[in-house]
């Protein structure tokens, strides 16, 4: 599935020449709102068109250009990440007698056999190739089989908003743009969060986050909600339907970047000197990382 919510995009070997047209009008709507959000910027106007919808990582991913990887599924399939995505990237594989295939069942539950590459069902999985093979499922899940759905968006879209002009956003600006910025509200958020950890190190740098936060712009309260659940969209309700809950937990690590595990909506917070470069540290997760990022 690429477009959450609405699951407007989803594969489907049953598509019709009608339900492309669908998808291309899709995007010729998506594209209306971005140039006539870009027209009232230009002319300083406060008005913007703004989509009302939840986007997967993958499918803007795709809207820029960009290739899919396996860290997509995350965000766009947590309970096959969790189930077998996590476990192949994290374990010992060679018992499993994987081969670079996919099984799929027709209309007719009789298991039809696809190659993620050529002759992938006589090529063993092992240790050594498994984040290929993830990166070739990704590819075959996230895009090969909605290629003719994107790109009937793309084509809609592209009418009024060149690919030239799409691709130097990331996707996480793109959706700021598509989707905008509601108004985030920090007594929510603490009313509504899971905290696993209580020693003293770790209470302290909860307080810092609370200190930090509350000074956040709404674009930075968006950013570190796209950094922590892979979307920067709340559910009608707030922070109080996010499924599962916004949970904050300690990183075991001493003066890194914060890290994040979409898939279950997990905010790591390590040890710092100082709230200062707690402060430093945790914009630069935000603004410059990816969901997972975190480096010394």
């Amino acid at each position: 599935m690429l477009l959450c919510g609405d699951l407007l995009v989803h594969p489907n070997s049953e598509r019709t020449d009608e339900d492309l047209k669908i998808y291309e009008f899709a995007g010729k709507i998506v594209g209306k709102c971005l140039y006539e959000s870009a027209r009232g910027s230009t002319y300083r106007q406060s008005y913007r068109q703004l989509v009302k919808a939840r986007f997967s990582r993958s499918f803007l991913a795709q809207l820029i250009g960009l290739r899919v990887h396996y860290r997509y599924f995350e965000t766009d399939d947590p309970e096959l990440y969790k189930t077998k995505i996590k476990y192949i990237e994290e374990n010992d594989i060679e018992g499993m007698e994987l081969t670079f295939c996919e099984e799929e069942y027709t209309a007719g539950q009789d298991v039809k056999v696809i190659d993620l590459i050529p002759n992938g069902s006589k090529q063993a999985v092992t240790n050594e190739n498994k984040l290929q093979y993830l990166d070739c499922l990704a590819q075959y899940r996230l895009a090969s089989t909605v290629r003719e759905q994107i790109d009937s968006f793309l084509k809609g879209l592209n009418e009024l908003i060149p690919d030239n002009l799409l691709s130097i956003f990331d996707e996480n600006e793109l959706e700021l743009l598509m989707c905008g910025m509601r108004k985030y509200s920090v007594a929510d958020l603490k009313t509504n969060h899971v905290v696993t950890g209580s020693s003293h190190t770790f209470r302290r740098v909860l307080d810092w986050f609370w200190t930090i936060i509350g000074s956040f712009s709404d674009e930075q309260m968006a950013r570190l909600l796209q950094f922590t659940t892979g979307c920067s969209q709340l559910p009608p309700g707030g922070f109080a339907e996010l499924v599962p809950k916004f949970q904050i937990s300690p990183g075991y690590t001493f003066n890194t970047l914060p890290t994040a595990h979409t898939c279950f909506n997990n905010l790591c917070l390590p040890d710092y000197d100082s709230i200062e470069q707690f402060h430093r540290s945790l914009l630069i997760a935000i603004n410059e990382g990816n969901t997972g990022f975190g480096l010394v």
